[in-house]
């Protein structure tokens, strides 16, 4: 991953690895002890289980747009980014499924300079 200089630039690699269903380059954009929200509210901590998250996930092969609405820095490496997604997968079935949602993730810079996903919350405050 190259270095980042703003907090949001995270996102670009993200939606080209989740858009390609690339597991390893989906988690490259996280910290090692990341923590992803479900909507259900269940924690998904650290590599093993993000991969967990990403298999299932990509198993529709879902195609993801995103929005970045704001970034609040917290110092110099630390930052709230509010970012509007939806994403669009079709089952084996021909069943067309839809997700939206307002995020409300933590980045943080890392020591080579480039910005990772800390806690990955898609769904905000719902």
């Amino acid at each position: 991953m190259h270095r980042e200089q703003n907090p949001a630039d995270v996102y670009s690699a993200y939606l080209r690895a989740f858009n390609a269903a690339d597991i390893d380059a989906t988690l490259a954009c996280y910290e090692s002890q990341a923590c992803f929200l479900s909507r259900s509210g269940h924690a998904a901590r650290g590599a093993a289980e993000l991969r967990d998250v990403y298999r299932v996930t990509f198993s529709n092969k879902p195609q993801m747009k995103f929005n970045i609405r704001k970034v609040v820095p917290a110092g110099d490496d630390l930052a709230l980014v509010v970012v509007e997604w939806r994403s669009k997968a079709i089952s084996p079935a021909g069943e067309v499924k839809l997700w939206s949602g307002t995020a409300t993730d933590i980045v943080r810079r890392q020591p080579d300079g480039a910005w990772k996903l800390v806690v990955d919350n898609p769904y905000g405050i719902e």
